[in-house]
């Protein structure tokens, strides 16, 4: 997840893949709307790159679950 805050990843199995918290809280203290906007900014790429993993794990086990 190089590039993110690396807050969010995910666990992929028989039931299919599910968005899991790594780091409590989410986000350092904000004093600011500038902070907040800035730290939510940073949390919304951190989960559109999740997203990407975990669309391309899912495939990758479709593609298993087809030839094995």
């Amino acid at each position: 997840m190089s590039g993110t805050v690396e807050v969010f990843d995910f666990d992929i199995d028989a039931d299919g893949a599910r968005v899991v918290v790594r780091l409590h809280p989410i986000c350092p203290s904000c004093r600011t709307d500038r902070e907040v906007d800035a730290n939510i900014k940073l949390l919304k790429e951190d989960l559109d790159a999740v997203a990407r993993r975990m669309k391309a794990a899912l495939q990758v086990q479709a593609n298993k679950s087809l030839t094995g």
